[in-house]
């Protein structure tokens, strides 16, 4: 294995358990992967703002990549290095077809997060521990977007059934501008067509003149793909799918078993 200089991690399911946290002992593997001078980046589906708060807190972080790629930044200098939004336009066509199912809506906008119900987002609030800011609900959140303007970092569309996803997913098939990919976790996440993981942290280590053999990422879904066969050491979660699994070239413990500490400590330090 080439010298690592970057560590790629995913958030939820990854670097937090089942119950949204991340244990002390995977914060402090953070911390001591830092202190060898190599860079920890943060790479989520979450927005800026829902950004977990011992993360957050890390007074090392430089670089977060968020909404499943859809933006890069250097934190420090509180810069956008990267960005793949949907445009407004496309954003609205979306946002209509899926209102018509009267299911739960977010939306990823300049780094914030707006749901289309009270409920979904009082959810979001105390299931994450106060992450992600409580805002009044949008309930014509095309309305909303066509409103401002402004272009749009990533839609997810919520159900508890499958075959609702799978039936929303095949309505929005058309748009070949948009990156579809429906999570173990009962939602759809829809970004521009590059807006990717694997195609943000790409970007990133261009810009810190890393090489990809030079980078190890660790992650558990669909949306981990693209960061992880890129990555020349990628690592898969004890709780990921299979297909992630097969790319992995370790597999650590589960989330609930701070497997991206054991990876740091058994891999990287």
């Amino acid at each position: 294995m080439k010298m690592i200089k970057l560590l790629a991690v995913d958030m939820d399911e990854t670097a937090v358990n089942s119950r949204h946290r991340m244990t002390k002992v995977t914060k402090e593997a953070l911390r001591e992967v830092y202190a060898k001078g190599i860079h920890v980046v943060p790479v989520t589906g979450r927005c800026l703002e829902g950004l977990p708060a011992n993360m957050r807190g890390m007074e090392e972080l430089s670089y977060i990549i968020t909404s499943n790629g859809a933006k890069v930044y250097d934190w420090k200098e509180k810069e956008v290095l990267y960005r793949k939004l949907i445009s407004n336009e496309t954003a609205c066509d979306v946002l209509k077809i899926c209102q018509q199912d009267a299911l739960g809506i977010a939306i990823h906008q300049e780094g914030k997060c707006y749901d289309n119900s009270k409920v979904q987002a009082l959810y979001r609030k105390l299931a994450y521990h106060g992450d992600f800011k409580m805002r009044e609900a949008i309930k014509d959140l095309c309305g909303f977007v066509k409103k401002s303007g402004k272009p749009i970092e990533k839609i997810q569309v919520f159900s508890g059934k499958k075959e609702k996803l799978e039936s929303i997913k095949n309505k929005l098939e058309p748009f070949d501008d948009l990156e579809l990919a429906i999570s173990t976790s009962g939602y759809i996440e829809i970004t521009q067509k590059d807006a990717q993981k694997g195609k943000a942290l790409e970007h990133l280590c261009r810009y810190l003149e890393i090489h990809m053999e030079e980078v190890m990422a660790i992650g558990d879904n669909e949306n981990d793909h693209s960061m992880l066969v890129r990555a020349g050491y990628p690592i898969a979660m004890g709780n990921a799918n299979e297909e992630i699994k097969k790319i992995a070239k370790y597999v650590t413990a589960s989330n609930d078993e701070s497997g991206v500490a054991k990876a740091i400590y058994e891999k990287l330090l």
